[in-house]
């Protein structure tokens, strides 16, 4: 009898151990699926919210293009109705299920980087408070990069100064064909471009802006800032008259906040800066460059179209703070 009683524990100490081993298996296997599921399923919710993302910024994109396209027509209005302005007066309506919003700025207002005086060109560089030996600096080296000779002016730069820094090109020794190619020029740096690229252009072709058009920034680089009156109203958070609050855009295209001046120059070039928000909050902001009546069947030309920076919808985290402080 002892010997079968042990026998049949010697069977089955063997067979309890493959079990143990066969559940802790299964086990290992099923945290293994289960890892694996949640890793599938979040890369599953990641792929669709960027597929969501996608498509909300090509519908709010889409937006953009629709406001080029409407401020041409307001830019082109006929048959008795005020032209749209084009000294930074912000347009707004709404459109589909988003929102459009529009400013537009007349390049005859705006420092030519070509044609554009030198104590203007310093002018500018004061405006944003640099001291006058850059101010000089940069102005002369601008004057540099496109004459085309190679004599350098007082505070300049010509091609034996670009190879002393080091830097891959040298003068352009040629005119400006596109505002960006200022971030060339010896001494300029991105802040500085950043802050004085809106006041610039290569359109109009005049020595001196249109002041009754210039913003500014651009009517301190041509008076100085002791001749600049100063906008009383700065800071007032009352609506001036002719605008409307956000609340009440509507489908037609209304103004949301005032620009400096309704005038307009003789240059005809305008840029157009649009941008277009949906209810995601998702905003694409672009510009584009147009010219009007270049010839009788063709009404207008683009010289550039490009994507820009967000400056007429504030970001998400202003809003909520705006909405929080209002509570």
């Amino acid at each position: 009898m002892k010997h079968h009683l042990k026998a049949m524990f010697a069977t089955n100490q063997p067979g309890k151990r493959r079990r143990g081993v066969a559940l802790v298996t299964v086990l290992w296997v099923l945290a293994l699926l289960a890892l694996i599921a949640a890793s599938f399923a979040t890369n599953t919710r990641i792929e669709v919210n960027l597929a969501r993302n996608l498509v909300e910024n090509a519908k709010a994109e889409a937006l953009a293009e629709a406001g080029v396209y409407q401020a041409i027509v307001g830019l082109m209005a006929e048959g008795g109705v005020e032209p749209w302005r084009v000294d930074g007066t912000v347009y707004a309506w709404r459109f589909a299920t988003g929102e459009v919003r529009v400013a537009i700025r007349d390049e005859g207002g705006k420092i030519d980087l070509n044609t554009g005086r030198d104590d203007i060109l310093r002018g500018l560089f004061r405006a944003i408070d640099l001291d006058l030996q850059e101010s000089d600096s940069l102005a002369d080296a601008i004057l540099d990069f496109r004459d085309v000779d190679d004599r350098r002016h007082v505070n300049g730069a010509e091609d034996s100064d670009y190879e002393a820094a080091e830097l891959e090109h040298d003068a352009k020794d040629g005119p400006f064909e596109i505002v960006e190619e200022l971030q060339q020029v010896y001494g300029m740096t991105r802040e500085i471009y950043e802050r004085v690229a809106s006041s610039l252009t290569v359109y109009s072709r005049q020595p001196a802006p249109d002041q009754s058009i210039a913003s500014p920034l651009v009517l301190e680089a041509i008076l100085g800032r002791d001749n600049t009156a100063e906008d009383e109203d700065a800071g007032s958070d009352g609506l001036q008259p002719g605008e409307v609050s956000p609340e009440d855009i509507s489908d037609t295209p209304r103004i949301l906040r005032l620009g400096d001046s309704n005038a307009r120059s003789g240059v005809s070039v305008y840029t157009i800066h649009a941008e277009g928000r949906m209810p995601s909050r998702a905003v694409f902001a672009l510009e584009a460059v147009v010219r009007l009546g270049v010839a009788a069947d063709e009404p207008y030309q683009f010289y550039a179209w490009r994507r820009a920076k967000r400056e007429l919808f504030e970001d998400e985290k202003e809003e909520d703070e705006e909405s929080g402080s209002g509570a």
